[in-house]
């Protein structure tokens, strides 16, 4: 194809409209293409009418969502009523239609999907119908899981619940529309596969593509300046069981009574910190609430990313990466793969060799990442637009063939 690929990105939100990293990610993605010289427009849910802008070089589409309720006020409602909007949501018939129509004025070449929270699968049918062909990018597991997670109260999935395989059974059927899958892990990849997702599609249409990481005042030849005084950890991210932020804490617990601190940047889900703020009585621990992420890595020595669950890929460890900032994280999803050394891999809920590793740093001292220079380079917005262009052509020179 000469001319410059028309792609049509689907999420659930779209900036300004933020509240997670899958939407910054589609957001620096769709725009490092129009940068590019492609056509480019991006379609997302609204909780009011039908909207049309252009941001940044991108046509952004936003459409009614039609389900029960809108996706932020998941919490006002009950257990019961929010399984049953997710089993309808499978069949919103609507959002399809409105899908269609955004085809229909935009003309892609392909349509890229990210994060299907809250919108059904039923789009894929509308880019079928229309001859379009569907690359989908894995960012979290919702394909597979009603939570997105594959993780609840008792620690993580060791497979699917029947919950999960009623309030997504129709993804499993829809999922045999999409004709090359990325992923911004090789865990979750794996994960899906394992269940029997997109195995219909060929090796080579899929591809692991991490995402882009950008902090804001931060260029890939940033060094930090040194710091002194008391070794300075630091968390960031949402407070929750699933994160290990009780882990970390009871962790902290066993240090050295001084010589060290803590700073824990993020919110609870539903605002309440008493439980972590007790774990933290009487200890060097702050809970600073908000932080964009550079006014935290100025003032922490280390970043520690304690989750429980798999994920996908951990967007705060590429910025700490790119802050020139260690991190010592869990042997778990892509946390894991992003630090890629053993000596910095604890395994997740393991209190005790948390505690063991932090010691150590108080006695090494300050540190850099090992590995930043690896890690910079392939989030780069070039790098990721890069990697997502050559799938696009495999994708399409397979189709021509």
């Amino acid at each position: 194809m000469s001319r410059p690929i028309r792609v049509l990105h689907l999420s659930s939100l779209y900036p300004p409209h933020i509240v997670g990293g899958a939407e910054r990610s589609v957001s620096m993605l769709a725009e490092a293409q129009a940068a590019a010289g492609w056509q480019v427009a991006a379609a997302c849910l609204t909780p009011g009418d039908a909207e049309e802008e252009v941001r940044n070089g991108v046509a952004v589409f936003r459409m009614p969502h039609g389900n029960d309720f809108w996706l932020e006020d998941w919490t006002r409602h009950s257990p019961r009523a929010r399984e049953w909007a997710k089993f309808k949501q499978q069949a919103n018939f609507g959002i399809e239609r409105r899908f269609g129509a955004v085809i229909d004025r935009f003309h892609p070449d392909i349509v890229n999907t990210h994060s299907m929270v809250d919108i059904s699968t039923r789009v894929w049918h509308a880019a079928r119908a229309r001859g379009v062909p569907v690359v989908h990018t894995l960012r979290d597991f919702d394909l597979l899981c009603a939570a997105s997670s594959m993780y609840r109260e008792t620690g993580p999935c060791t497979h699917r619940h029947l919950k999960c395989r009623v309030l997504t059974f129709a993804k499993g059927y829809d999922q045999r529309i999409v004709s090359a899958v990325s992923a911004v892990g090789n865990e979750v990849l794996e994960r899906h596969l394992r269940y029997g997702f997109f195995e219909g599609v060929p090796h080579d249409l899929r591809r692991v593509i991490w995402n882009t990481a950008r902090v804001e005042g931060i260029g890939p030849d940033y060094h930090r300046a040194a710091r002194t005084g008391p070794m300075v950890f630091g968390y960031l991210g949402r407070i929750s069981p699933e994160k290990g932020v009780d882990v970390l804490l009871k962790a902290v617990r066993c240090l050295p009574r001084d010589g060290w601190h803590l700073l824990i940047a993020g919110s609870t889900p539903g605002g309440d910190l008493a439980a972590f703020e007790e774990l933290a009585r009487d200890l060097p621990v702050t809970f600073v609430g908000f932080s964009q992420p550079k006014d935290l890595f100025d003032r922490i020595d280390m970043l520690v990313a304690p989750s429980l669950w798999a994920e996908p890929l951990g967007r705060t460890v590429l910025e700490a990466y790119q802050a020139d900032v260690p991190v010592i994280g869990s042997r778990s999803g892509g946390i894991a793969e992003i630090i890629a050394d053993d000596d910095w891999l604890v395994e997740p809920g393991d209190v005790d060799a948390l505690a063991a590793r932090m010691t150590r740093a108080l006695r090494d001292g300050r540190t850099r990442p090992a590995g930043r220079d690896r890690v910079v380079a392939r989030t780069s917005p070039d790098a990721v637009a890069g990697g997502f262009a050559d799938l696009y052509r495999a994708l399409l020179a397979a189709r021509a063939r």
